[in-house]
Order: structure tokens, then C-alpha cells, then sequence
């Protein structure tokens, strides 16, 4: 039988349908982030163990977030400083923990997100720990993101509040961003977890990507482990970094920001 290649009759148009049409070339990106990592090695093996390119967000200042970083890493898997920002409750706000404050004399502030980032030198980017109260403030986020574009870093908007205003700050700083689409353990009960994976398979589908959020509870991954064996044909797993916007090649824009380069090496 002869290749497609072979049959003069079909005209090149005809050919750039038919491979356009074959499996795979137009699936639905999703990305999925874990969050939460650093206290448990044996949950970040069994994220590790998740199959394709599956972010470990990895709280940078937890007793295990190094040795998890590096293993991360070595297994090909994008790291992101999992930063602590202040909630507007108390139940997420630890200062020993390296929570950003709204407070926080402007020097202090810069001092500990070096730090965080310093301690997971294999970092690609940075996403928000609670935050709900700091990523609505204008001020800190200019702080933060006048770090991540000095340093080549992308950052993941958890979007613990509608609020936030953490993505048009990054617009303004060049600095590349994408934000949380789904929660998918936000109610932790097997049928609104499975409901939360279809609507993000859903809004990958409609707007052709999507990114998930997760927390290494049991349930979880218990979930991921099996959801991500059974991924529909017409939705591709990818690393977050693959959501991030193209440079703007025609005029100043994200481009001029190092982290494109650094994702580059990293896909």
C-alpha cells in the first residue's frame, strides 16, 4: 500500500487536512499543578509517580521542600515556589512560615521572596500559597513581580480571590502569567472532585487549555492516579509552562523576559 505521500491525486491542501484532522494535533491542553508540597516525602513520590508533566508547587521554607525540588527536577518535572501570601482569614497566615504580609516593610518583603526562591534554585516560576488579601493589593504584587522579572520567572495565579490583581500587574511588568482555571479538591468528597475534572476537561475543550490546581490528599491523587491512565483522546497533558503566552515578537512585550528562555530548556 502506498503512503499518503505517494498518491499524486491528492492535492497539497487535501494533505494539510488530513494531517490536521489526525489524532492529537488539535487536543485540549490541561495542566495540573499540586500544590501544597514540602512536609511529605511520600505524597511527592506518589505526585512524581503521576504520569506527564505534572508542576510540583512546593512550599520553599517546609522541612523536605529541597530534597523534593531536586528530585523534581530530576525526574523532569517543573518546580514552582509554592509562595505564602497573607489570607484574608487567620487559618492560612503563619509568620514563621515566610508569609508575605501587607505590612511588610518593602526591604523585608523583597528579603524573604529571595529567599524563598534562593532555597528551589531549580525553579521555573512562582505561584500563590492563600494570598487572598495580598494579590488583591496592587503594591505587593509590583514587588513581587519586579523579582520574577529580574530573576526569568513566570507566575500562576491561584486566584484565591476574584479580586486578585496579580495577572495585570504581571501584564504591566512583562512578566509571563497564567491563572487557575479549576480547584479540583476545593469540596473533598469523590463526586465533586470528578465533577471538578470534567469542568476542567470541559473548559479545555471550549477555550482549547485549562489549568487544574490539586492538593496531595488521598483522595486526590488517588483520583489523578487513575484519571490521568483513562486522559480522553482529544485532551493532552502539558507542563504549565506550555499555557504561558507566546512572546510578542512585533513589539515590546514578554519576550524580553529571560524566562522564556529557562521554559524553553525546561519542556
Amino acid at each position: 500500500m502506498r503512503g499518503l505521500g505517494q498518491h499524486t491525486n491528492l492535492t497539497p491542501l487535501l494533505l494539510a487536512l488530513l494531517l490536521c484532522c489526525a489524532p492529537g494535533v488539535h487536543a485540549a491542553r490541561l495542566a495540573i499543578v499540586v500544590d501544597d508540597l514540602g512536609y511529605s516525602m511520600r505524597q511527592s513520590q506518589r505526585v512524581l509517580a503521576l504520569p506527564g508533566p505534572i508542576a510540583l508547587a512546593i512550599l520553599p521554607f517546609a522541612p523536605r521542600a529541597q530534597a523534593i525540588a531536586r528530585q523534581a527536577s530530576t525526574a523532569g518535572k517543573e518546580v514552582l515556589v509554592h509562595q505564602p501570601m497573607q489570607a484574608l482569614g487567620r487559618s492560612h497566615n503563619h509568620p514563621d512560615s515566610g508569609t508575605l504580609t501587607l505590612d511588610m516593610p518593602a526591604g523585608r518583603f523583597v528579603d524573604l521572596l529571595a529567599q524563598a526562591i534562593d532555597r528551589l534554585p531549580t525553579a521555573v516560576g512562582v505561584n500563590n500559597h492563600a494570598g487572598s488579601l495580598l494579590t488583591q493589593h496592587a503594591e505587593p504584587m509590583n514587588r513581587l513581580m519586579a523579582q520574577l522579572d529580574a530573576r526569568g520567572l513566570f507566575f500562576v495565579d491561584s486566584r484565591t480571590t476574584h479580586k486578585t490583581v496579580a495577572v495585570e500587574v504581571a501584564h504591566q511588568w512583562h512578566v509571563p502569567v497564567v491563572q487557575r482555571d479549576v480547584f479540583l479538591d476545593h469540596v473533598r468528597t469523590p463526586v465533586a472532585v470528578k465533577n471538578e475534572f470534567e469542568r476542567a476537561l470541559g473548559i479545555a475543550r471550549r477555550n482549547g487549555h485549562a489549568l487544574l490546581i490539586a492538593h496531595p490528599n488521598e483522595l486526590s491523587l488517588d483520583f489523578l492516579e487513575a484519571a490521568l491512565t483513562r486522559l480522553p483522546a482529544d485532551v493532552r497533558l502539558v507542563g504549565v509552562s506550555a499555557l504561558l503566552p507566546k512572546p510578542d515578537l512585533a513589539g515590546s512585550g514578554p519576550r524580553e523576559n529571560s524566562a522564556f528562555q529557562r521554559i524553553s530548556l525546561a519542556r
